[in-house]
């Protein structure tokens, strides 16, 4: 019931594959569609077990949050000026920043699907 109503409100998921050996404290880039037209780029983030996907464009200035080792476990990281942000709700740590856009995730087995 719940994946019908994220589909009547958001579209269509779009499926990710191998999502499950992404590593705790870890995070993985992924294009969902051609970013020139229209796509989107995403962060994928697996903390405390759960993943989470969070847009890859730092609501500052634009900046690409990284992949990789997440700060602390927890916090991406925009490299520009140093922004962390949490992926479980897009939230700014500790500066004056607008939360990055997060999309709803579900887990399927090995691969994960996200409402983008």
């Amino acid at each position: 019931m719940l994946d019908l109503l994220r589909t009547l409100l958001h579209g269509r998921p779009t499926k990710i594959t191998g999502t499950r050996a992404l590593p705790e404290g870890e995070a993985r880039k992924v294009a969902l569609g051609d970013p020139l037209a229209g796509g989107k780029e995403l962060v994928l983030c697996r903390v405390e077990g759960a993943l989470y996907a969070i847009d890859a464009s730092c609501p500052h200035e634009g900046g690409r949050i990284s992949a990789g080792r997440l700060l602390e476990g927890q916090f991406v990281v925009c490299p520009l000026h140093g922004y962390k942000f949490d992926p479980k709700n897009g939230n700014a740590i500790g500066v004056a920043c607008r939360s990055a856009r997060t999309y709803a995730v579900r887990e399927d087995g090995a691969d994960c699907r996200v409402w983008a």
